[in-house]
């Protein structure tokens, strides 16, 4: 039992760590969905007319990883040695040209994802998560 707002407010932080980080947690299959959202919309459909026939590996490559303080989004798309997912965001070392968008134009799905990720669709998903925990929430 908390004695005093300081052990209440690390229980609470427990509690939502806990529920995050849960297999099939919503706040990870938010992330995941808001990822392969940016995917489509700031990198597959950057090519018009749509030429290029995709693999669509770099949807099927975000993973999160629970952390000590919550859990984090990353895509790990490779293709041998090269870490694709950094070279569309950023546009360094691209090695293709000709697909309809200009060379080493960056396409930063991943920090629009971290931008969208920003607009309070975590906590609603939280939410979900700690009341299927049991935990009410408003």
């Amino acid at each position: 039992m908390a004695k005093n707002m300081v052990q209440i407010q690390a229980m609470i932080e427990k509690a939502a760590i806990n529920a995050m980080q849960q297999t099939n947690s919503n706040v990870k299959q938010v992330m995941v969905e808001t990822g392969d959202q940016h995917v489509q919309q700031d990198v597959y459909n950057a090519y018009e007319p749509q030429r290029y026939q995709r693999t669509g590996e770099l949807k099927k490559s975000f993973v999160t990883e629970n952390e000590a303080n919550g859990v984090s989004l990353d895509n790990v798309r490779v293709d041998g040695y090269r870490d694709v997912a950094t070279v569309v965001e950023t546009g360094e070392k691209y090695q293709f040209q000709g697909f309809g968008y200009s060379y080493e134009q960056p396409r930063p799905f991943m920090a629009n994802t971290r931008r969208n990720l920003e607009d309070g669709r975590l906590v609603s998903a939280l939410a979900k998560d700690l009341n299927s925990m049991g935990i009410k929430t408003k």
